[in-house]
């Protein structure tokens, strides 16, 4: 039976498809595709459709060519797959709570492995934020110098999955405006929560900056975290 489509976007509608059967496990890692013939006639579209839509997941670096033989998935389209589903899936609004949930189980699990991890140059440049922070009195400022000493602290764990996925949470957190509601009050008061992380990392005391950093994400976050679900 024919899988018609008859949306504007036909090759958006064929490479969802496409990406469905590999997700779903039909077209593992190394298959080669149908021939472009083949799957126009199954999603009953044109093969330059077919051939859009192959095209936007070789970009995508869900499938690749091989010259003279075919169209064939590729070996990380399942992780290309379902970080694709993750990053949409963080900027939509209905899941904010989850994701400061993630950035709260995460972060302090960062502080303990800086504790043990960071290096003497990458506590010196800590300091020297924390330094920048006890001379504001800038809300905007104090804002700007918190996300960098959080992004520093994630590099300093020297894990870069982990890392990588606090950046991810953060950014979108950033873009999403979250802290932008937080008086100048709560920002100086955040000082002194700096302070005690960076006293934790620097005595290399990983349980001391696990709880630290998440004292500190419950007061910042604690609309979020204690949210009725």
């Amino acid at each position: 039976m024919s899988n018609s489509i008859y949306r504007i976007k036909l090759y958006e509608d064929v490479a969802n498809h496409i990406a469905d059967n590999i997700r779903a496990g039909l077209w593992a890692p190394g298959t080669r595709l149908p021939t472009e013939a083949e799957l126009a006639s199954h999603f009953d579209v044109s093969r330059s459709t077919v051939r859009e839509a192959i095209k936007s997941l070789q970009i995508a670096g869900i499938l690749h060519s091989r010259s003279g033989s075919g169209t064939y998935v590729c070996d990380s389209a399942s992780l290309v797959l379902h970080t694709k589903e993750l990053t949409s899936l963080m900027i939509d609004a209905d899941s904010l709570h989850e994701l400061v949930q993630a950035r709260a189980i995460l972060e302090p699990e960062l502080a303990a492995l800086a504790a043990h991890e960071a290096t003497a140059a990458e506590i010196s440049a800590l300091q020297e934020t924390v330094c920048k922070m006890e001379q504001q009195t800038d809300r905007m400022a104090l804002m700007q110098l918190g996300y960098q000493f959080h992004q520093q602290l994630a590099d300093a764990s020297h894990n870069r999955i982990l890392a990588g996925f606090y950046h991810s949470a953060a950014s979108q957190l950033r873009a999403m405006r979250v802290l932008d509601s937080l008086t100048l009050e709560v920002y100086l008061d955040g000082i002194r929560d700096h302070q005690a992380i960076l006293q934790a990392i620097s005595g290399h005391d990983a349980a001391a900056a696990r709880l630290c950093m998440l004292q500190h994400l419950k007061k910042d976050y604690a609309q979020y975290l204690n949210s009725a679900r």
